[in-house]
């Protein structure tokens, strides 16, 4: 049987026979003509002049009458059809949930930023729903769904209506004009939530011991005033004469806006001009005092998003700092600062669902905190303030969040490839030691010319005084003119040629210590951008505790408010802010010395700004084939396979190795040349010839004999000489045995040469080895931090810790958000020391390099026996 009608037997259960809706709806056809004129009634425009949202799009209810006539028949058929047996157990259970009916009221149409956006994302109808899911059936009525178009009288309308209204059991005002018409009321009968309060004092509303006072009532506000936005904005620059962009509603709906804001003025020692903005900003940019040094814009709440980049742009034109009651992202579209952070919609729609869920079990909404605390989070736009010609003090930039702080016309852009290439190509030292070689390829010339012929000209002109001439008979006349020439060839010697090998050995040496700094300045500068990058992420997490601090102050100064806290705990974070300060000022010094290192590095001028591209760990430059040589370190035979390959290819390519081999060589041929010093001659060729074509004056020799019995003009001479140092007073012990000592100190360094690079190949792999898995248990160490902070945060804010717990969790969650930051930077700087320690950087192998590499890898796993594991990838994360 249902509802007097016998089924088919032959259904089974939960089945419905085909004639049954027309069957059903036949016999109820005087309850469905009923609940249809009903209907009728219901749907008629309920409240003349005020629109109703249907979903979030803007329609009039008497153009929608007659299709939501349609719609209730259905609706109708379906309740009759929901007492069937055929609807699911949840159908049953939901129909049992106390239904509640919350009507909205909005302001009007909104924009796609700033609050509007917020409005429309329908994140806070979803937060209750989902809050409230299992306990109530909730329920949105689409005709109750109202705004009042821009217009207080008609917003003040609507919120009559839905009080008025017996179907509606809460009232949620999604608008600031909304808001502050409820919040105002002394008297409301039923509860009503408003989460968009913008200045409790500013707009004159109830306050008490942190809640509203007023029953039915809560509203929620942010802590950053309109006087506290002022006092910020001074900080930032000095002014006395401020301008007010104030929406038009809003002065509509404030009568004692003024009042206030004349108030603020005063205490503050300035002279504010309010300026109304309606949906076009050129008439309220026109309306500008001369006189005006700073604008403060509040949320205008009607102004399309061109309209407001106009505004922006307006100001920086007229060269006017700005500063946004809204906060971040009016910074972001232009504007020159703010103290409000970024809107977190999703807190605010969870607070207004927590409370929605409070007001639905019982409480009172007007014993609900009205405060929702938000760090002050000052954001400065650069790009404005260097476009307004306004510089912030030090002080200020200490906290700041500041946004497009990379100069715009900065076209030096770094990226580490980058760094490590123009570090080889423009580092002085390198520079330097490239002349050194040079000079030593001079040295190996100037040693091997011994050994090759010598050949000298000469010539000249005497003149003597006339008695000594006639006394030589011929031999010295008064005045004579000759030319010489001297040839001669060393023909063996051992010393010369053993110079001659050591300058080569010794270039050779000269070679291995310009690669061995090489390889250390692009360990240097690597290092050096490294910890550049890790520079700018330790300021930007030394600035996110910084403003964690400020908002736990402000938690602190909620806490004081209500009596749930001492003065002596505002007083704690106020000093934990000047040490964060301090320490955000020692990290600001620690990134301007890395960027002066590696300006030194680069050869630039010091100070010289730049941008940085973040170093990735998918850096194919950097790591090549990193994923296929996990097949090598897998396990611990592998790595240990890996370490002894590793220490092989790098005692092969050391410099400090090949440098020492050359000393030893060239010391062993000085050895050679001591010893063979005890009976090795110098055998030697000579040939002269004297030339004279001038002989006059006295004393000048008579004509020649007979022939053969005389001399001509021309004399030469030809010998072979051979010496012998007999006896040196010992010098030759002496040489030898020095040269004997040097050999073995050198081959003494090279040993220990030897050991300390396989340390330092070893060392570098065990190092890399814990700080890649570092990377993912940091980043895990991190996440946990954050999560317990934020639960201690929250028990803080409800007094169910103390301040030491929450300064104890803090401080964990910064050393656990610094060390996984740092993971990546210690890796790669790990990744680097390896390069230098191996006497090889794989950004300048090639391809075919790298193959060979693999391939000298394979074969020594080859031939220990082992095979490596199957190529697998592995990640950090």
């Amino acid at each position: 049987m249902w509802g007097g009608i016998r089924l088919h037997p032959s259904l089974g259960k939960g089945e419905v026979p085909r004639y049954f809706l027309p069957t059903v709806c036949w016999i109820y056809r005087p309850v469905l003509w009923w609940w249809s004129s009903i209907g009728s009634i219901l749907l008629r425009d309920p409240l003349p002049n005020v629109v109703v949202y249907e979903g979030f799009t803007i329609s009039s209810t008497r153009h929608k009458a007659k299709h939501m006539l349609n719609r209730v028949w259905v609706c109708l058929i379906s309740l009759i059809l929901s007492l069937s047996p055929s609807f699911s157990e949840s159908s049953f259970a939901k129909s049992r949930l106390p239904k509640v009916r919350i009507g909205i009221v909005a302001d009007g149409p909104y924009q796609d930023y700033g609050w509007g956006k917020v409005v429309k994302s329908k994140l806070f109808l979803k937060e209750i729903l989902e809050l409230t899911r299992g306990e109530f059936d909730v329920i949105f009525p689409k005709n109750r769904f109202v705004h009042g178009n821009w217009s207080v009288k008609r917003i003040k309308r609507a919120v009559d209506f839905l009080l008025a209204d017996p179907s509606i059991d809460l009232i949620l005002a999604l608008g600031v004009l909304s808001s502050h018409d409820i919040s105002r009321r002394p008297y409301l009968p039923k509860p009503a939530v408003a989460p968009f309060v913008i200045d409790i004092e500013l707009q004159g509303l109830p306050f008490r011991l942190g809640t509203s006072g007023v029953r039915n009532l809560n509203y929620l506000s942010l802590p950053h005033s309109f006087e506290r936005a002022v006092k910020a904005f001074k900080e930032i620059l000095p002014f006395s004469k401020m301008t007010l962009f104030v929406d038009q509603v809003v002065m509509e709906a404030l009568p004692q806006l003024q009042v206030k804001i004349q108030r603020a003025a005063k205490a503050n020692n300035l002279e504010i001009t309010a300026v109304p903005v309606e949906t076009y900003i050129q008439p309220a940019l026109a309306a500008i005092p001369d006189e005006t040094e700073a604008v403060l814009v509040t949320p205008l709440l009607r102004l399309p998003l061109s309209e407001f980049q106009a505004l922006a742009q307006g100001l920086i034109d007229r060269k006017l700092p700005s500063f946004s009651l809204y906060g971040r992202e009016e910074v972001e579209l232009g504007l020159l600062a703010s103290i409000a952070p970024e809107a977190n919609t999703l807190r605010m729609a969870r607070r207004v669902a927590l409370n929605v869920h409070r007001i639905l079990l019982g409480e009172d909404a007007g014993s609900f905190l009205v405060f929702l605390p938000e760090a002050e989070r000052l954001t400065i736009n650069m790009a404005t303030a260097r476009a307004v010609e306004t510089w912030p003090t030090f002080r200020v930039l200490t906290e700041a969040d500041l946004i497009n702080e990379d100069v715009e016309f900065v076209t030096r852009r770094l990226s580490l490839y980058a760094v490590v290439r123009e570090a080889v190509s423009v580092n002085l030292d390198l520079a330097a030691a490239d002349r050194r070689v040079a000079a030593g390829m001079a040295t190996i010339r100037n040693a091997r010319s011994a050994l090759l012929p010598q050949f000298e000209m000469g010539s000249s002109a005497t003149m003597i005084d006339q008695d000594r001439a006639s006394a030589g008979f011929g031999a010295n006349p008064e005045r004579s003119m000759r030319a010489t020439g001297t040839f001669s060839q060393l023909l063996y010697s051992d010393k010369a040629w053993s110079d001659f090998t050591v300058q080569e050995k010794t270039q050779i040496s000269r070679e291995a210590e310009r690669s061995e700094l090489r390889l250390d300045i692009l360990q240097e500068a690597a290092v050096s951008y490294l910890n550049v990058l890790r520079g700018k992420t330790s300021l930007r997490i030394q600035k996110d505790n910084l403003k964690l601090t400020r908002s736990n102050l402000e938690l602190a100064r909620v806490r004081e408010s209500i009596g749930s806290a001492a003065r002596d705990e505002v007083y704690r974070w106020e000093s934990e802010i000047a040490n964060g300060r301090r320490a955000v000022l020692n990290v600001q010094a620690q990134l301007q010395q890395a960027n002066v290192a590696l300006n030194r590095i680069l050869h630039r001028p010091l100070e010289e700004p730049f941008m940085t591209e973040e170093a990735s760990l998918e850096d194919p430059l950097l790591f090549g084939d990193l994923n296929r040589l996990f097949a090598f370190i897998d396990n611990p035979r592998h790595f240990g396979l890996f370490r002894n390959f590793q220490v092989q290819e790098g005692l092969n390519v050391s410099p400090e190795i090949r440098r020492l081999n050359a000393l030893i060589a060239g010391q062993e041929r000085t050895v050679l040349n001591a010893q063979r010093a005890y009976w090795a001659p110098e055998v030697s060729l000579q040939a002269d010839v004297d030339q004279r074509f001038v002989s006059d004056g006295a004393g000048q020799a008579g004509p020649p004999l007979a022939l053969g019995s005389g001399q001509d003009n021309t004399q030469w001479s030809v010998g072979l000489g051979l010496t012998f140092p007999l006896f040196s007073g010992g010098r030759k012990e002496a040489t030898e045995s020095k040269a004997l000592e040097d050999l073995r100190r050198f081959r003494l360094e090279r040993e220990a040469t030897i050991g300390r690079v396989e340390e330092r190949i070893r060392s570098a792999l065990f190092q890399a080895s814990a700080s890649f898995p570092g990377i993912r248990l940091s980043r895990e160490a991190a996440d946990a931090s954050r999560k317990n902070l934020e639960l201690v945060v929250d028990q803080y804010s409800r007094g169910a810790v103390d301040i030491i717990k929450l300064l104890n969790s803090q401080n964990a969650a910064l050393n656990a958000n610094e060390s996984a930051a740092n993971a990546v930077y210690d890796f790669l700087i790990d990744l680097m020391n390896i390069d230098r320690a191996v006497g090889r950087f794989d950004y300048f192998l090639y391809k075919e390099e790298r193959t060979a590499w693999f391939g000298r890898l394979t074969e020594f796993f080859k031939q220990a026996g082992v095979k490596p594991s199957k190529h697998m990838t592995i990640s950090p994360f």
